[in-house]
């Protein structure tokens, strides 16, 4: 299944949208037509979310409260006066929040930024950043630009955005190289980081610990105790984690039933699925993919 585009994302979550907002632009005019990019404004309560796969990015602002955010094999806690943005293709979700949560987001299409460097670059770091008070307010005010350029719709007005979003990505990417410089990183954050991404490219054919640790150049019991002592929990349940992840987000979105849901991710049948399914979450395949519908 294809990630959803920007007007399939609007559509399936109008409920999350106010009418009226008094930030960003109101999808839910009934002339609204959805462009390349635009800009809203989230606010509600404490909520948990299902996985969710996009074909543009999101640039998210987080103005109050926060939550913890699940994107692909990495989990980030994501605090007020933070900055995430998140590539195309990446499945995520949060799964706690904040009792009260408020964010500025901007949707934009992968060809609307013409930084194609800086957004390589993000592609593979999507680390949220925690961004100084100064900081804060200089990126909130060209969100609030952005916002009043998309209303306004002057001559122009498509460039001047970009141009303004292009300053908020090369300032991001700014900061990330500034941590990852800061950060003097150990040899065990150097394997956990390999395993996480080398889970991400080969999921689908890989199901092994045995495998990933060949891959990376150690044994399989120095792969498996690092991680557990880094990262709390076993290298086998990070692969698990990324095939349920995908497994979720197919059964909610797509309409493959559950014998191509199993051969897509590489189970020899619906049968073996369903039990390994059904062993990590408790229910089966058919009844998850009911409750969530």
């Amino acid at each position: 299944m294809k990630p959803l585009s920007i007007k399939q994302a609007l559509e399936t979550y109008r409920h999350l949208h106010n009418k009226k907002p008094d930030f960003g632009m109101d999808v839910l005019l009934p002339d609204f037509k959805t462009q390349r990019i635009v800009i809203l404004q989230y606010e509600g309560s404490k909520s948990n979310g299902i996985p969710v796969k996009f074909d543009f990015y999101t640039l998210i602002l987080c103005l109050d409260g926060g939550s913890i955010r699940n994107v692909n094999q990495y989990k980030y806690i994501v605090n007020k006066k933070s900055l995430q943005l998140l590539p195309p293709g990446t499945i995520h979700h949060f799964e706690d929040s904040n009792k009260y949560q408020k964010y500025y987001i901007i949707l934009f299409e992968k060809d609307f930024s013409e930084e194609l460097d800086i957004l390589n670059y993000h592609n593979y770091h999507f680390e949220n950043i925690e961004l100084n008070f100064v900081l804060f307010e200089n990126i909130k005010d060209t969100y609030e630009k952005i916002a009043l350029e998309l209303n306004a719709k002057k001559e122009n007005y498509l460039e001047y955005t970009k141009s303004l979003l292009n300053q908020i990505l090369i300032e991001l990417k700014r900061l990330k190289v500034k941590n990852k410089v800061d950060v003097n990183r150990s040899r065990t954050d150097l394997i956990c980081s390999d395993f996480l991404s080398l889970i991400e490219s080969n999921f689908l054919s890989i199901k092994s610990v045995y495998i990933y640790a060949e891959l990376i150049g150690i044994s399989s019991k120095h792969l498996s105790q690092t991680v557990k002592k880094k990262l709390g929990e076993s290298a086998l349940h990070f692969i698990h984690k990324r095939i349920i992840k995908e497994a979720k987000y197919l059964l909610i979105y797509s309409g493959k039933t559950i014998y191509s849901i199993a051969l897509y991710l590489n189970f020899n049948d619906a049968s073996e699925f369903t039990r390994f399914f059904k062993k990590n979450i408790e229910i089966s395949p058919y009844q998850y993919r009911l409750n969530n519908k």
